[in-house]
């Protein structure tokens, strides 16, 4: 048999279901008319209101999952809470959600949201009361059961800076000047003593009244309070004083440990207090160890000066480093400018020192340059809220929306006051339709460098501007390779090459560029037929390293983005192509194609193979990447030498290569050594004059 439920439990799942059902429902008709729907209770009665009606259906969940726990195969929080708000809540009058006397819902209806299975939340008994055969009342009203008083404990679980942080704000609220914190021992262990100078508590019973602030008209639409900060100390031995201006009278009540789970009468006394409100709290032994770094934490950004242990703490502008800085509906906007990518978790909105992450709108330059994002610092916009009681996060609706809007605006507005960006196409279309107009980005592309198999990019500093440019293909490595070999003495149409950028495209500098649309290469071999080779093509088996008569590059340009003419073709000789062996660095399975007119050095075709074909093996029995470099670079050299230089030249060289390796680090300084060899017979003696003596042989 499932668990008993506390009303706790119970309304906190609720509160939660109906969160999860406005923001994020599945693809199905029903369930987002079902979202629309609480959307508009949430704007029509506000959050603090529909919260509290939502936790009052509390008892009529437990007594309808009373009925079917114990043969419900799924889970109480994700499926049945939710599949009963579907079923039983009538949402029709935005202002005042009900119970409906009936179900709409049977068990297993196509019409559902996939979460009512084995009668869950959604059988045809109504779970506000059992049948009975007096009549039932014909208007009903929402409450909260007294068994959530009993059990607020666990309402708030933060830790020691989300307490301090409730308690800092009730002291600005209060217009406290000043909030001194202190720890001291006790025998009853580590005690945090916290005062501030506002205008103190009138009423000890709303003070204690979850759900009810007791907070002036001004400050109850501007900032919502909750009715919670007080039971953020729940479970703790706390007493309180309260010197309450508007009766001039001074009153003090202890709360010990028990009192928070039994709702037990307290007592109110008077009290000596002179100003403002104190509070002595016992605390854990792990919460004051961290305690003065979180009241730090707290105090950052506090519109209130903190003293703790009689230390004036630092306060911070939460714009400080802000570009510029906009003021819109209560709120200041801080535009910063950044180069990196942000993390997700950046605490983006300041409710008067309470900060909390939210997403916010991050623009960057289209070529990965500089970003701007945007930190809001809120000073009286009572429409946006934040999830309660923790205050963690900010509801998502409608005025959540308009703040990004405006934040994405003012980041627009401080771009134009540059003068200059480099943004995206859309993102300049978006700023028009936010009436900030902004020039094109500005007019250069980077240089365009054939990548390398290795890293398969090519990091460019050289900014192309104020002159002819074409738009390069991205292709593999060995072609880009032996393409810019090809057009490095050959300017396509008089224009430079250059990177492309995407993004840039609706700009009309960019779209009138020309561009180069693919190319491939034409092998003319005696009188046998050309062979072209592209990307992704393979050269017949017959075609083997060499020379050939004559390779070109033919590249496919369009010489304007909008027109439709086809492309046009040119043709650009080229004196080399390397085409590597697939997935493989091997140079021995690589094919070399030189032209004959061809007249590139060794060591430039050398450092050309490593270019188009050396990448180094990650398999975890290969050699270090240093000991694989060096391998393919001797090996490149090995085979340019073949090519170009002939067989017994590329031989000595490779055999004077390995001495100067491998053998002469043991020749003694300033001592010469003869060496003779043939097939696996050397000879080595100590030479003077050039002469062999002594020699000897070795197997």
């Amino acid at each position: 048999m499932q668990e008993p439920l506390s009303a706790l439990e119970t309304a906190a799942c609720l509160w939660e279901a109906v969160l999860s059902l406005r923001d994020r429902p599945v693809s199905h008709p029903d369930a987002i008319e079902l979202a629309l729907q609480i959307r508009s209770s949430f704007e029509a009665i506000g959050t603090s209101v529909l919260r509290m009606t939502v936790i009052g259906w509390a008892p009529a969940v437990e007594q309808a999952w009373g009925k079917v726990a114990d043969d419900y195969a799924l889970s109480f929080d994700w499926d049945f809470v939710p599949a009963w708000i579907d079923a039983h809540i009538d949402w029709s009058e935005p202002g005042n959600p009900v119970i409906r006397s009936k179900a709409v819902r049977e068990p297993n209806d196509p019409g559902g949201h996939g979460v009512e299975e084995a009668n869950g939340g959604g059988d045809d008994e109504v779970a506000i009361m059992p049948e009975a055969p007096m009549p039932f009342p014909t208007t009903i009203h929402t409450s909260v059961s007294p068994s959530l008083i009993t059990r607020i404990g666990r309402f708030h679980n933060g830790g020691p800076l989300d307490v301090l942080g409730e308690l800092l704000q009730n002291g600005r609220r209060a217009g406290a000047t000043r909030i001194d914190i202190g720890l001291r021992e006790t025998d009853r262990g580590p005690v945090l003593h916290v005062h501030d100078d506002g205008c103190g508590i009138a009423d000890p019973a709303k003070f204690l009244a979850l759900g009810d602030s007791g907070w002036d008209e001004h400050i109850a639409r501007s900032e919502d309070p909750a009715g919670m900060g007080v039971f953020s100390l729940a479970g703790r031995h706390v007493t309180v004083r309260s010197y309450s201006a508007e009766l001039d009278a001074a009153w003090q009540v202890t709360i010990t440990p028990d009192a928070w789970e039994t709702g037990k009468p307290l007592d109110v006394i008077p009290s000596t207090l002179e100003k403002g409100t104190d509070l002595e709290i016992s605390l854990p032994e792990n919460w004051a160890n961290g305690i003065e770094q979180a009241v730090k934490d707290a105090a950052r950004f506090l519109p209130v000066p903190v003293w703790f242990n009689e230390k004036r703490l630092p306060q911070e502008s939460f714009l400080r480093e802000a570009s510029r800085i906009e003021t819109w509906n209560g709120c200041r906007i801080g535009i910063f400018a950044d180069t990196s990518h942000l993390p997700r978790a950046l605490v983006r909105i300041n409710f008067h020192g309470l900060t909390v992450p939210c997403q916010l709108p991050h623009i960057h330059d289209a070529d990965g340059g500089r970003g701007w994002y945007a930190k809001v610092d809120i000073d009286d916009f009572p429409d946006l809220e934040l999830v309660l009681p923790a205050r963690k996060e900010v509801v998502l609706g409608t005025a959540l929306d308009a703040l990004r809007e405006a934040c994405e605006a003012a980041i627009f507005r401080t771009i134009a006051r540059e003068g200059h960006h480099r943004l995206a196409y859309a993102h300049w279309l978006r700023a028009n339709e936010l009436g900030v107009y902004l020039p094109e980005a500005a007019p250069w592309l980077p240089a365009w460098t054939p990548r390398t198999a290795e890293t398969g990019n090519v990091l460019t500093v050289d900014r192309i501007a104020g002159e002819p440019m074409i738009l390069m293909p991205s292709d593999e490595a060995h072609i880009e390779q032996c393409v810019g070999r090809a057009i490095s003495c050959n300017r396509l149409l008089g224009a430079t090459p250059v990177d492309p950028v995407a993004e840039f495209a609706g700009y009309g500098w960019y779209d009138r560029l020309p561009r180069v649309l693919g190319w491939s290469f034409r092998i003319e071999r005696g009188e046998s037929d050309p062979i072209d080779y592209a990307a992704g093509s393979q050269l017949p088996p017959e075609l083997v390293t060499g020379r050939v008569d004559a390779i070109i590059v033919e590249l496919a340009i369009q010489t304007d983005h909008v027109c439709d003419d086809p492309p046009e073709i040119l043709g650009v000789p080229a004196d080399l192509l390397i085409v590597p062996a697939d997935y493989s660095a091997d140079l021995d399975e690589a094919v070399i194609l030189l032209a004959n007119d061809c007249t590139i050095e060794p060591g430039e075709l050398a450092s050309m193979l490593g270019a188009a074909c050396f990448f180094a093996s990650e398999d975890c029995e290969a050699d270090s990447y240093h000991t694989q470099q060096a391998t393919f670079d001797m090996n490149a050299r090995f085979a340019a030498n073949m090519l170009l230089l002939g067989e017994d030249t590329a031989i000595i060289e490779r055999v004077r290569e390995a001495v100067r390796e491998h053998v002469s680090w043991l020749i003694p300084k300033n001592r010469a050594i003869a060496v003779r060899a043939i097939d696996y017979r050397v000879e080595a003696a100590f030479a003077d004059d050039d002469e062999m003596s002594a020699p000897s042989a070795a197997e």
